[in-house]
């Protein structure tokens, strides 16, 4: 792990902040936890993060034996199973020693020199079965950040691919899995064009600094910028003019007859070893 990862990752205050979920995650987790195979008697979590799936099945699924891998400290101190510090690329399990391997929201930030050693690791240490979920044709662009000290534009979740249908189907096909179910959760209703709209006539908003810190240079926010200066500055953009209320007023009217358009925040795959 570089130093910029132990910076991000090994922060109390991400953990703790990520701790507090909200209902379309606690259902992502009802959904994933539905894939499990009724035969699956061990399951290990492979970047478990903070812990919030593996005990969410320790309350589910209390028959289940239970591992949580991260290779975050200040993350496995929240995990109440079994737990291992280790990385995705050599994760510190024996081959076959879990039925389920399950991997969320874990893959889409992965570099392309580890990418392909982290599925053949989920492979490996899995003795049935692999469920994988990541966000669902996710526009990369709508969700990147300026850095504004040194100017690097990146996403501000650190995400560095997308994920289709026909990509989840075939991902584990090379590594001895086949793909026999998968399911999209996080319903998300769009006004069609809207994205294009934003982009073309405000791309400023595709520029703000929404990260903790800058994976090139470092910059941290919080370091720069005085927490007075921040609360008033978040202040008096928050505040709303009579003139700009009136305006938001009239240009939402032609809301109410926009076409809108259903999407999914997440797809969640199950696979079996062949």
């Amino acid at each position: 792990m570089s130093d910029f990862e132990k910076e991000y990752y090994e922060s109390e205050q991400f953990w703790a902040g990520e701790a507090i979920q909200d209902e379309n995650n606690l259902k992502r987790f009802r959904e994933t936890a539905v894939m499990i195979p009724a035969d699956a008697a061990s399951l290990a979590d492979i970047g478990c993060g903070n812990g919030l799936f593996v005990n969410y099945l320790q309350t589910e699924k209390p028959a289940l034996k239970l591992m949580g891998v991260d290779r975050s400290n200040a993350a496995l101190k929240y995990v109440k199973t079994d737990k291992q510090i280790g990385d995705i690329a050599a994760i510190p399990l024996a081959n076959s020693s879990y039925d389920c391997v399950t991997c969320l929201e874990v893959i889409e930030h992965l570099p392309v020199d580890v990418y392909g050693k982290a599925l053949a690791e989920l492979a490996r240490v899995s003795g049935k079965y692999v469920i994988i979920s990541v966000p669902y044709a996710e526009e990369l662009e709508e969700n990147q950040t300026q850095c504004p000290q040194c100017k690097t534009i990146f996403n501000a979740d650190l995400h560095l691919r997308n994920f289709s249908d026909s990509t989840m189907q075939q991902l584990m096909q090379t590594y001895g899995f086949e793909c026999v179910s998968f399911k999209k959760a996080g319903e998300i209703i769009n006004y069609k064009g809207h994205y294009a709209f934003r982009k073309k006539f405000y791309p400023e908003q595709f520029r703000l600094w929404r990260s903790p810190i800058c994976p090139v240079c470092g910059f941290r926010d919080k370091e720069q910028v005085p927490q007075q200066q921040r609360s008033a500055g978040l202040q008096a953009s928050t505040a709303i003019s009579p003139k700009r209320s009136m305006l938001s007023y009239f240009t939402g009217l032609p809301k109410l007859l926009w076409p809108k358009e259903k999407k999914y925040f997440w797809i969640i795959a199950l696979y079996k070893k062949i």
